[in-house]
């Protein structure tokens, strides 16, 4: 019986390991694909609730949203990983002990002074954006690299204090709980940049579309029973008369930019000089779509 259990217990817990960091990775790709999602159609002046988006959809969306950032720390961190263990070699060297202080608290020092930039990195006073946030290049790396330089201070002082201690104190209960507080720092900086470039990657990929003419979605022709007046010049509306009821009027010059379950989101087939417009129509039987080839 008892060896029963012991097996039972050891599934449950192999279970645990695989389930939980799948669930984790799960709920992180779904709130990135849902902060670009949002961002994108928040552009033109949509929520993404009342789009009826599935979790699908979300998920979707994430590679588009994560992709890059994740490639980015991902060198940084071999790159990272690597100089440490050259640096862990060369002052484990017989003649490298009057090395090892100055090097860690040079180390410490640099690392602790990143940290404290996550105060307007993070807060995001008015003298940081006016001074310091517009320097860095318009894109990605205006997004990450302050969060980047936060994370690699907290790595700094992890290494300084795995440096600085002698192999058998590196067990202690006191360093075990700092170097936790500094792993879960770390996470949450790097949590922090994903979340940001995820919103900016979709408002990019927003502007993007609309000054392409929205050429990636679907044009459509708009069969109405009532004539409407929209506002933008490309988009004509004709009465083709009575011999065409219950559907007389007929709409070009429009696309989908989404459809829920009760209305057509539609845009022109060309921006408007002033601005982007979106025309909401209901899904009834008011209103007829045809779906045009691409030209």
């Amino acid at each position: 019986m008892s060896g029963q259990q012991t097996t039972e217990k050891s599934f449950f817990e192999k279970a645990a390991y695989i389930v939980t960091p799948g669930s984790v990775v799960f709920a992180l790709l779904y709130y990135f694909g849902y902060t670009y999602r949002s961002a994108y159609y928040a552009y033109f002046g949509l929520g993404v609730g009342e789009l009826e988006f599935t979790p699908q959809d979300y998920l979707l969306g994430s590679p588009a949203a994560v992709f890059l950032p994740l490639w980015v720390l991902l060198v940084l961190g071999i790159i990272g990983v690597l100089a440490f263990r050259a640096l862990e070699r060369w002052l484990s060297q017989p003649d490298a002990a009057e090395r090892r202080g100055p090097v860690t608290r040079v180390l410490g020092a640099v690392g602790v002074g990143l940290l404290l930039l996550s105060f307007p990195v993070f807060l995001e006073p008015a003298w940081w954006r006016t001074t310091m946030w517009v320097l860095l290049p318009v894109g990605w790396l205006r997004v990450l690299l302050p969060a980047v330089l936060v994370a690699v201070g907290a790595l700094l002082v992890l290494c300084a204090m795995y440096l600085i201690r002698d192999p058998q104190r590196r067990g202690g209960r006191f360093w075990g709980i700092t170097e936790g507080l500094l792993v879960s720092a770390t996470a949450l900086i790097v949590f922090f940049a994903l979340a940001r470039y995820a919103h900016g990657a979709g408002t990019s990929a927003a502007r993007d579309e609309a000054e392409n003419n929205f050429r990636d979605t679907t044009p459509v022709l708009i069969h109405l029973r009532q004539p409407i007046f929209p506002s933008a010049p490309n988009v004509h509306c004709v009465d083709r008369g009575a011999a065409y009821l219950p559907y007389r009027y007929r709409c070009i010059g429009f696309r989908v930019l989404a459809k829920s379950s009760t209305r057509y989101y539609l845009v022109p087939t060309e921006r408007l000089a002033d601005g982007d417009i979106t025309l909401v129509l209901n899904d009834d039987n008011s209103v007829r779509v045809e779906v045009r080839g691409q030209e």
